[in-house]
């Protein structure tokens, strides 16, 4: 080999595959359709009549939806395989979509939202399948990045997209009923042998709190304030006299605070405890909250944008450094099905969320959403403290690693996490242990990615978000 060939062969080896383009291109016209719907469908749902407790149950079962989805769709996946499930999942959101246009009643939006969700749970398992297959462990990281990027940022962007189309029509739902069916097109261009189907690791509710209790509840936290406020925000708006333009912008700001400000607050992570990090972002959330509670008609829109974006920021890094906070405290053979168990346990909170949030804005007032976050961010700060001054008894030793951000999808994102340096050793899979809990959560023609019965495949820390 040549002096030139030898110096660009490193490099080469370095550059991302141009055919992560597909799936990343999938996923951002999927989330531009989320986006749209994520504004618009409580202004649809209040200008139809709907309380905001009624409106908050029907935001639960599209979360429902996804729990059944991340728990059941290998199911559906392993008779047909990946690329014949990803149609399906696609062509049925779009048509859940579409349904919300003929359907009057609470119980058929129930309904579709639960097939929105279902749906929407399965197509981020096949995606992530696939990028697990398009990459070299060593390359993982940065298009670890990417996905977050552009999961988040065309979220974001649909939100923006949706701020002058009309609610009581259906255009809006024609818009994201398009966007998702024509995420079908870029994964008709993968080039690359169809992916291992996902695998299945246990979920360990009791092992997660004995690990790390902080870590459960700070999931469970994010689940019950931040899905609920996607739902109570358009609605908290319209109480203060917002136009549909300043809701749209307003929960923007909550999404995109979101995303750019788990870096920030990872890196911060990084450098200090973690359990001390969880309690800032405790007093953090509590605060804005207060906030929050005081806000009325003559309040600034751009400082009421400006506290949005903090309070998403900080509420969407719960997850983020909670995750991380808990695989620092694991074993490295548990990080996926820890993982995975945390965020089953922010879906749980995202299914309560919506629900208990609308209706303290409903029996009590348009704030009332945020004296019940007050009420959660003591309750979690107060134990919080309680572990740190625990923790001279507790005979865990951390053993910290970067912080990665990644969004609230399906257990499938544990599995390629980019910090697996060692050989691995394939180990036959075993049937798991009757009356498990079992999601997805392994693919990829990565040999990291081998699981047993027992124990997921070795994964390391890192944080979340969606």
């Amino acid at each position: 080999m040549s002096a030139a060939q030898a110096a660009a062969t490193p490099a080469a080896a370095d550059a991302i595959p141009w055919r992560v383009v597909p799936p990343l291109l999938s996923t951002a016209l999927t989330m531009l359709g989320a986006g749209v719907l994520g504004s618009l469908l409580p202004l649809r749902f209040s200008a139809m009549g709907l309380s905001p407790g009624m409106i908050g149950l029907i935001a639960t079962a599209e979360a429902l939806g996804f729990l059944a989805g991340c728990l059941y769709a290998h199911r559906i996946i392993a008779p047909v395989g990946l690329e014949r499930a990803y149609a399906a999942f696609a062509g049925m959101k779009a048509v859940a979509i579409l349904s919300l246009t003929f359907a009057t009643s609470a119980p058929a939006l129930a309904l579709f939202r639960f097939m929105i969700g279902l749906n929407a749970a399965g197509l981020a398992i096949i995606v992530e399948s696939w990028l697990n297959a398009l990459v070299p462990n060593e390359q993982r990281g940065r298009v670890l990045t990417l996905y977050v990027l552009t999961y988040g940022l065309f979220y974001g962007a649909g939100q923006l997209v949706g701020q002058n189309l009309n609610v009581r029509d259906s255009e809006f739902l024609i818009v994201a009923g398009i966007c998702t069916t024509l995420a079908l097109v870029p994964m008709v261009g993968i080039d690359v042998r169809a992916p291992a189907l996902p695998g299945r690791v246990k979920l360990e509710i009791l092992k997660a709190l004995r690990t790390s209790p902080a870590s459960v509840l700070a999931c469970l936290m994010n689940g019950l304030i931040l899905t609920g406020f996607y739902t109570v925000g358009p609605l908290f708006g319209l109480a203060l006299g917002f136009d549909q333009q300043h809701v749209v912008y307003s929960m923007a700001c909550v999404s995109l605070g979101g995303l750019f400000l788990q870096w920030p607050i990872g890196y911060i992570s990084d450098k200090v405890d973690r359990l001390h990090a969880l309690i800032g972002l405790g007093l953090g959330v509590l605060a804005i909250a207060a906030g929050l509670v005081t806000i009325d008609r003559k309040t600034p829109f751009v400082l009421i944008g400006l506290m949005f974006a903090v309070f998403g920021g900080l509420a969407e890094s719960l997850y983020a450094v909670g995750v991380a906070h808990a695989n620092d405290r694991a074993d490295k053979t548990d990080y996926v099905a820890l993982s995975s168990t945390l965020l089953f346990t922010w879906a749980l909170g995202a299914a309560i969320g919506p629900t208990t949030g609308t209706y303290a804005m409903e029996l009590i007032s348009p704030s009332a959403f945020f004296g019940y976050v007050i009420v959660l961010m003591v309750a979690f700060t107060l134990f919080a403290v309680w572990r740190l001054n625990r923790r001279k008894f507790d005979r865990i030793v951390e053993q910290r690693e970067e912080f990665l951000t990644y969004p609230q999808t399906s257990p499938e994102i544990y599995a390629w996490l980019p910090y697996h340096r060692e050989s691995p050793v394939a180990v036959p899979a075993a049937e798991p242990s009757e009356g498990t809990a079992t999601a997805p959560a392994t693919a990829g023609a990565d040999p990291a990615s081998a699981t047993d019965g027992d124990s997921a495949p070795a994964a390391p820390a890192a944080g979340g978000s969606a």
